[in-house]
């Protein structure tokens, strides 16, 4: 008796979807690639697609090894054909899909020795990579939730849940955005020096939990704030509340002024 095989269908990417490739061949009219996140699957980039002017060497913008991010142009599963636009694809969907892609390299690489602190082989991923992709939509997400203090999803088997826990608190750094402004404070009234401390009372009193505030004395009256968050959009948030406790001093009879300082580029 001939035991029957069951034929897996074999994953392809969707029309428009932003890929990373591999260039892996150059001619004059065009450029083949292999697909990173779509292991065995090949891609051609037309030379019209790889750039929106005129081409004149493939070669110029493109190397053999080198990783590019594109767009699927056209898809024949039947054929088994991937067309890959380049110039259809904005330099900041080209950073964001790198990142992720680097970031989801290196949750693979942390996952493999989650498993191997369980006592599995590596391989052994597989059985949690689709629960993860699930609840958060990539595999970097739980690593930095964890390393924050928040516990993996239910869904995610207890001993993976634990191991994640602990490999991300040793390899993941917790993420950093500060802004930083000048303060200008002074008072003329009696009590001047009580009214600037109330003040620098009341801007440090914007950290919470993970969000700091640090005022920094340069000599009267200018001083130097630093707004700390795990993201920029909670820093301009604590500098927004600065300002607006500057405005208020500002009408009871204090010079109060907080500018956010432009970083160089």
């Amino acid at each position: 008796m001939v035991e029957k095989i069951e034929k897996k269908e074999v994953a392809y990417p969707e029309q428009g979807e932003i890929v990373v490739a591999t260039v892996k061949k150059i001619t004059t009219y065009g450029a083949f690639c292999s697909l990173d996140e779509y292991s065995g699957k090949d891609a051609f980039v037309h030379v019209s697609e790889v750039s929106s002017g005129w081409v004149r060497n493939v070669r110029d913008h493109v190397k053999e090894g080198q990783k590019i991010v594109a767009q699927i142009l056209r898809l024949d599963i039947e054929k088994r054909q991937i067309d890959l636009s380049l110039k259809r694809v904005g330099e900041g969907e080209r950073k964001r899909k790198l990142e992720q892609f680097n970031l989801d390299n290196r949750a693979e690489k942390l996952l493999e020795r989650v498993a191997i602190k369980l006592g599995k082989k590596p391989t052994a991923v597989s059985e949690v990579i689709p629960i993860i992709k699930e609840e958060y939509g990539d595999l970097y997400t739980v690593f930095e939730d964890a390393s924050a203090g928040t516990l993996p999803s239910e869904k995610i088997p207890k001993q993976w849940a634990a191991a994640i826990t602990e490999v991300a608190k040793v390899e993941i750094k917790q993420k950093v955005a500060t802004l930083r402004a000048s303060l200008k404070l002074k008072s003329f009234a009696s009590d001047g020096i009580e009214q600037v401390k109330k003040v620098l009372s009341q801007l440090t009193a914007l950290s919470k939990d993970k969000n700091s505030v640090s005022v920094h004395y340069l000599g009267a009256p200018n001083y130097f704030i630093e707004f700390t968050a795990p993201d920029f959009k909670t820093s301009e948030k604590m500098l927004t509340k600065a300002k607006e406790i500057a405005e208020k001093v500002s009408t009871e009879g204090l010079e109060c002024q907080v500018e956010r300082i432009k970083e160089s580029s």
